[in-house]
């Protein structure tokens, strides 16, 4: 046995000495174009598997072999890759040179990739670096101001807020939302991607480039690109981010006693003698309440609930990736959370991702993919979902006569039971939790050159429960003695459970073909299946004996509910796609997509979109193609159709069976036998048209793009005409009928717009530096909506914009009793120091007749841009983005004094509006009108008088990051250290009062924030 293992490694060790003989072994560095050392750059021997990375210091170790001609491939992401055949010398230095050349990047379009310099749809992307360089939690917020034609807009910087995401306008009454595709997969919500993870993000804005989803691309198409890891990298990668947030803008209010002059004023001004306050009341108020504040209290109640003015943030980042010619992982764990400005709410969010690239031979390779995402969104009593509890309203309605705690510490009565403050503090919670676990499982076959055949299964499955715990507050008397005050009837705790499943299918053929003389054929042919389902279940008890245990078996039998609700939904595609090209000079594609939808009937559930897009490539014509100045010029053309499925029911929730006749279930409450019963009854509420089918978006599109001096100033500039047809709309029915408006396909909706993008990008000897902007605008006309929509303040009606203010007209404020005798009011109270409207129809009276279009509510000239600069292991970093004209109203929470008939005086106000106490000529200055409650309805109807013109210019992140040398690093085996400061929202500019921000345009929300935060990035 012992020579027979003798003899074998013999014959080892004679096999290997020739083998080792026949290689030889080269070692080298690896700088930029700035003599950098440049750390995991891979080198390979091409034609083979064979490889190594550089180190920390850019040094690399290769054995080739000693025999014949090598080639060795040296290739790093952002750099050009470079071929070198070494020609007997042991030692080789490469220097390689920065990508510049952004028109040579791919890009990814639908099921596909394509070079940027061959689309022919209006596509815009951008990468990593301005993704994760605007430091924020949300990828959302990373795309204001970075695409042209993208709106993104922000009503709240509540923790986990998300903002709301418009391409080129709006596309439809309804749901305007963009798809959003992960990987090749549809998802719910951008947000669900950790910032870190993503490598770029496309935006498919026309529907030449849309087409290719069907019925689910009318509102243009978000595909976003995970990281994967590459061949030769190697490394584990942490980050550690805080930040503090803090208000952009906050309403301030008047004093206790200011409070009872000026209530006491609107009180008179409606037909009282006297205010509630007497003088000497308020003269002596604040001795009093030094001596007994439990009796005269003088509560800041936004002191008293927002107990911080710094909110905390912090985020860890742990990125794990290795790569081989055969295996590579890319994993990521992401942990975030965000506290508030008050108590016991929080946002805290869980992203881990696992992404796997196997190549299993030469013609097979494996994509398997697993993400897992969880959030825990908690908050007081009922605040959430529904924000039913707003300790942010509730902090700036009261006022400071109500008390919130006694000078032992007891909380107050405050106003009849009503003390936000103890809600926070004793009022229960609310908890939501969302868990999201799904994969992507991939196989691409390339059987002969040219054709990749891919199959693809992705599963995703929502396990989601809420539970809301409001609780009974017993009140005690200012003496200690218990109270009858509660501030509601019982203790209620509501449970629910939701489970939800995506299932998306799809395969696919791909051909690409170069023949003889210059002609590409790419050929894309596919078929997919999206499936979803949900089903809810929710319970609720109240009467608890035990109000500290909040679960549903210790509530009454009694007084308890529940209810539940399921559904489901289906989408069969055929598609395909063919593209030519002649010599990289003239381009044509063309698109088409099947679509059959489970929310129509059988008859009315398929749909055909077709696009076809055109280019032309001029630069490469003889007569451009050596001219210095000019590095490439296209004009490309597209028209296609694009489809909505996403429909709303009457609740504005979405429809899945809009066509059925479906049964509501309600409870009503019957007398019988001498005892109130309630009991469960349903029927068909909604009318169904079966005939109902998809809205169809049409777009036509003109572009261009460009670029100058070897590439460093690049331009692209659209023109586009969009129309919407067969929108649908709760249409009028007869009211004997009994039922509900049904949808049905009746409205148009016409959108024009441009935009423009422009960047250049450069380098000074070390100093390299980058600037980007973008100005765009889309302008939404309703068109044929056989009848009008209101919205509250805002109309939809054929010639209007999409939701377009709809209001009287003012001429300032009636000054004295003369001007009002005989002339046109809308309220037979009116008196001086009211608002003056134009009586448009002259017909010598002001009514709802006299109501004109004053202007659409939507954002219209967008743009944005940024600065990078970079000098060595330095890098600094800009971003600002920017409305230029929106009308927008005034909030209420400056602009109306006394909400709810007893709330807070605006500080705003003071010394600006008109009063019997003021002389002529400041009243003739007065921003704002007598203060009444009983004129609120007239004075503040919607009207020119509290418009403004709402466009903003804000600096949105500001970024200070230095790498760390690698020779400080080497010998504690650290492939790079940076240290980063950072600012996002620092600085704004409007026509706003100071107390509010320009994209606050909700009263009483929670407010946007200026977030300060420093990091640390290590690479192991």
């Amino acid at each position: 046995m012992r020579q027979k293992a003798l003899l074998s490694f013999v014959l080892v060790l004679l096999w290997l000495v020739p083998a080792m003989a026949q290689t030889r072994e080269i070692t080298g560095k690896v700088t930029d174009d700035a003599a950098t050392e440049l750390p995991g750059v891979s080198i390979v021997i091409k034609g083979t598997q064979r490889g190594t990375v550089t180190d920390a210091n850019g040094v690399y170790k290769l054995a080739i072999p000693d025999q014949g001609p090598v080639t060795i491939t040296f290739s790093f992401v952002g750099y050009q890759s470079q071929e070198v055949s070494p020609t007997g010398q042991s030692t080789l230095d490469v220097s390689m040179k920065s990508e510049d050349n952004a028109l040579s990047e791919v890009v990814v379009v639908g099921y596909g990739t394509q070079r940027k310099k061959d689309l022919t749809g209006a596509i815009s992307s951008i990468g990593s670096k301005e993704v994760a360089g605007r430091q924020t939690i949300q990828v959302s917020e990373a795309l204001q101001g970075s695409i042209a034609g993208v709106s993104v807009t922000r009503s709240s910087g509540a923790p986990g807020a998300s903002s709301n995401i418009l391409i080129r306008g709006i596309t439809t009454i309804g749901t305007n939302n963009p798809l959003v595709i992960v990987d090749g997969v549809p998802v719910s919500s951008i947000d669900n991607v950790n910032p870190g993870d993503v490598e770029n993000i496309t935006v498919l804005k026309d529907a030449a480039s849309a087409a290719i989803y069907g019925s689910r691309g009318a509102a243009g198409v978000i595909l976003v690109t995970t990281k994967r890891a590459k061949s030769g990298q190697g490394s584990l990668e942490y980050t550690y981010e805080y930040g503090v947030q803090r208000a952009t803008a906050m309403p301030e209010y008047v004093g206790v006693q200011d409070y009872m002059r000026y209530f006491n004023e609107q009180t008179t001004n409606d037909g009282a003698s006297t205010g509630p306050f007497a003088q000497p009341f308020i003269d002596s108020y604040l001795e009093n309440n030094r001596a007994n504040p439990d009796e005269f209290p003088n509560t800041d109640w936004q002191k008293a609930l927002i107990t911080r003015k710094n909110a905390p943030r912090q985020r860890h980042d742990l990125v794990f990736t290795m790569g081989t010619d055969k295996i590579k992982t890319k994993a990521s764990l992401g942990y975030s959370k965000s506290g508030a400005f008050y108590d016991n709410r929080s946002f805290d969010r869980y992203l881990f991702r696992v992404n796997n690239d196997l190549q299993v031979s030469k013609k097979i390779a494996v994509n398997l993919d697993v993400f897992y995402k969880r959030t825990a969104n908690k908050g007081n009593a009922n605040e959430l979902p529904n924000n039913d509890f707003n300790p942010i309203y509730e902090s700036r309605v009261m006022p400071p006569i109500y008390d919130d705690v006694y000078s032992d510490g007891r909380v107050a009565f405050g106003k009849d039971g009503r003390n936000p403050l103890a809600k926070v503090r004793d009022g229960g919670f609310t908890r939501s939790l969302e868990n999201q676990i799904g994969g992507r499982v991939s196989f691409s076959y390339k059987p002969v050159d040219g054709l990749t055949v891919t199959a693809l299964v992705a599963p995703v499955f929502d396990l989601d429960k809420n539970k809301y715990f409001s609780k009974q507050i017993r009140y005690t008397n200012p003496d200690g003695t218990p109270s009858t005050v509660v501030n509601q009837a019982r203790t209620i705790l509501t449970e629910g459970r939701t489970e939800g499943l995506s299932m998306n299918g799809q395969l696919l053929a791909n051909y690409v073909k170069e023949l003889n003389g210059g002609h590409t054929i790419d050929i894309l042919a596919g078929f997919e299946e999206n499936y979803r389902s949900l089903e809810n279940l929710t319970a609720s008890r109240s009467g608890f004996a035990l109000t500290d245990f909040p679960y549903l078996n210790s509530g009454s039998t009694e007084l308890r509910d529940n209810s539940g609700y399921a559904n489901e939904s289906g989408l069969h595609s055929f598609f395909g796609r063919l593209q030519y090209n002649y010599k990289s000079k003239y381009f044509i594609q063309g698109n088409l997509r099947s679509d059959l939808s489970s929310r129509f009937a059988a008859a009315y559930r398929r749909a055909v979109y077709p696009s076809i897009s055109a280019g032309w490539t001029i630069s490469e014509e003889s007569f451009l193609k050596d001219n210095s100045w000019l590095s490439f010029l296209k004009v490309r053309g597209s028209w296609g159709a694009a489809g909505n499925e996403r429909l709303l029911n009457k609740d504005n929730n979405p429809a899945y069976y809009p066509y059925l006749a479906t049964v509501d279930f309600t409870t009503a409450l019957f007398y019988q036998n001498g005892s109130v019963i309630p009991l469960t009854g349903g029927g068909q509420q909604v009318y169904a048209v079966e005939n109902i089918s998809w809205e169809t978006s049409q777009t036509l599109d003109f572009g261009l793009d460009a670029a100058f001096l070897n590439d460093r100033l690049t331009v692209a500039a659209d023109y586009y005409k969009k129309k919407t047809t067969d929108i649908l709309l709760p249409l009028d029915i007869p009211l004997y009928l009994g039922y509900d408006k049904p949808n049905q396909n009746a409205g148009t909706l016409n959108v024009h717009g441009w935009e423009l993008e422009a960047s250049w990008r450069d380098k000074i000897n070390k100093l390299g530096y980058s600037v980007a902007a973008n100005l765009s605008d889309a302008k939404s006309t309703v068109g044929d909506l056989r009848g009008t929509e209101f919205r509250g303040d805002q109309i939809i009606r054929n010639g209007s914009e999409y939701n377009e203010w709809f209001g009287y007209l003012s001429n300032g404020l009636f000054q004295t009793q003369d001007e009002i005798t005989g002339a046109p009011v809308l309220n037979v109270t009116t008196k001086p120091g009211d608002v003056r409207y134009v009586d448009v129809n002259k017909d010598g009276k002001i009514t709802t007749d006299d109501k004109v279009l004053l202007g659409g509510a939507l954002p219209r000239y967008l743009y944005g841009g940024n600065l990078r600069l970079d000098y060595e292991g330095f890098d600094f970093g800009i971003s600002f983005q920017g409305v230029g004209k929106k009308l927008s109203r005034l909030n209420s929470d400056i602009t109306q004094p006394f909400a709810e008939a007893f709330g807070n005086m605006p500080s705003e106000m003071v010394g600006k509006f008109w009063s019997l106490n003021n002389d002529a000529a400041q009243n003739l200055r007065a921003t704002y009108p007598r203060l009444s409650r009983t004129s609120n309805a007239a004075n503040y109807a919607l009207s020119d008088y509290w418009l403004l013109n709402g466009g903003y210019f804000r600096v949105k992140n500001l970024t200070l990051g230095y790498t760390l040398p690698q020779t400080l690093l080497k010998r504690a085996g650290v492939q790079g250290l940076r240290l980063y400061v950072s600012a996002n929202d620092v600085l704004s500019f409007s026509k706003f009062p100071k107390y509010v921000d320009p994209e606050s345009s909700t009263s009483y929300a929670y407010p946007i924030v200026t977030t300060l935060m420093a990091g640390a990035t290590i690479r192991f």
